[in-house]
């Protein structure tokens, strides 16, 4: 789906928000990615159906149609057109709710933006899409191609010097796997899935240019190389240096008592569908819930750009606050990854606030455990760090996390109804404290 269609059925979404806000009162003033298994998508059952008291309550398919509606119109990887358009699509919607709202912008060293070219040289050259692995240097290679396994010591072939090696992915790190194609000789390398789909890879520093393909390019590859030589070029492009925006969104003149908030960004090769257009359209929908009940108050709403190039959007915004500002917030709220996985919620951060949340859950007849995240981190993270207490609402396990399947049509709507009304209790909650 183009950016313009995007449009038109994002303002019909919001306007359908708008209309049952309107039916209840006028508005008040991290994973590790895990490895991907094909899953055949599946009909969901539908969401419990909110009660009818005359006020606004969260409803799963209405957060479920957010969803569809940013996950559909392709990946919004950081400092992209689509990661733009959607920041100002929420931004408007944010605005219709009767909210001030702010468009923050800051740098991103892009890694994902970067170019990147795998071209198969010959009588019938053609063309490879491709991603950077992050911080590879900039170059522009050519050589023959040779077959190196996963990329140990043993797998390199002993003309691996001055070519270019395919190394499936697994096993070792992506550092690991370069740091033996240099020492084996090799002048650049390229890394296909071993699972089907493309991906980006991270690492902290590679000796020579590595790009990423699908499982399907480096089969092939693997193929024409069983049948011959087969020369390549390979060439990284430079950093760029762009603009992503946190979307910032509270009542005229208020100061900040809670912030909730989740990433809107996804990585290049998904739809970010679970990873995380459910985190944002839930709260988007808290949003509405808070103005129809004119309970907005100093409770603040922040989607955050470039969470997954190293929560980029949620430091910067923690860095712009002075001390009184970040002594006045009592809890930051992030919702990331709520609408897939068949285990209890997760509960993760500050302990008074798992303790709080713990029992209002209770009360909804929600299960939740309380844990943390191991090797992997959210937005929360940010403001955890700078000493605000914070809580994460995750859901876990996600097999399809980072990859081409993780579309619209796997997420429950009865999750995505339950992360609302936990959020919309806990800001309660803290409210009633005054």
């Amino acid at each position: 789906m183009g950016p313009l269609d995007l449009r038109r059925l994002l303002a019909l979404v919001a306007g359908a928000a708008l209309l049952v806000a309107a039916c209840g009162g006028s508005p008040g003033k991290a994973q590790t990615p895990i490895s991907p298994t094909a899953v055949a998508p599946t009909e969901q059952p539908a969401a419990t159906a909110a009660p009818t008291t005359g006020v606004l309550q969260p409803d799963g398919n209405r957060i479920l149609a957010g969803v569809k509606l940013l996950a559909d119109g392709g990946p919004r990887s950081s400092a992209t057109d689509l990661e733009r358009f959607a920041a100002d699509e929420i931004a408007d919607r944010l605005r219709k709710l009767g909210y001030e709202v702010t468009l923050q912008e800051f740098s991103v060293a892009n890694q994902q933006g970067r170019s990147s070219v795998l071209t198969v040289l010959g009588a019938s050259q053609r063309t490879v899409p491709t991603l950077p692995l992050s911080n590879s240097p900039t170059a522009a290679v050519q050589g023959k191609l040779v077959a190196a396994g996963i990329g140990r010591p043993q797998d390199f072939p002993p003309d691996t010097s001055g070519a270019i090696a395919l190394i499936e992915r697994g096993t070792l790190t992506f550092q690991e796997k370069v740091a033996n194609a240099k020492s084996a000789g090799a002048q650049a390398v390229i890394i296909y899935n071993s699972e089907p789909g493309t991906f980006f890879g991270s690492a902290d520093s590679v000796a020579i240019p590595t790009v990423t393909i699908s499982q399907d390019q480096g089969k092939t590859l693997a193929t024409a190389l069983s049948a011959g030589e087969v020369r390549v070029e390979v060439g990284v492009g430079a950093l760029s240096s762009s603009v992503s925006r946190n979307v910032i969104a509270r009542a005229p003149g208020a100061q900040c008592e809670t912030i909730s908030g989740g990433h809107y960004d996804s990585v290049p090769q998904a739809p970010g569908a679970s990873d995380n257009a459910t985190g944002t359209a839930t709260v988007l929908e808290i949003a509405a819930i808070l103005a129809d009940r004119k309970e907005i108050g100093s409770n603040c709403f922040v989607l955050f750009g470039a969470e997954e190039l190293g929560l980029l959007g949620s430091r910067y915004f923690v860095s712009t606050l002075d001390q009184p500002a970040r002594s006045r917030i009592k809890a930051m709220l992030n919702f990331d990854m709520v609408g897939v996985g068949e285990e209890a919620w997760w509960l993760i951060g500050t302990g008074s606030l798992q303790t709080r949340m713990d029992k209002l859950a209770d009360d909804l007849k929600i299960p939740t455990v309380n844990s943390n995240l191991s090797g992997t981190t959210s937005d929360h993270a940010s403001f955890l760090e700078a000493g605000i207490p914070a809580i994460m609402f995750h859901r876990w396990q996600d097999p399809l996390l980072h990859t081409p399947q993780d579309v619209s049509n796997r997420v429950k709507p009865e999750y995505l109804e339950q992360a609302a009304r936990m959020g919309v209790a806990l800001l309660e909650s803290l409210g009633a404290e005054g």
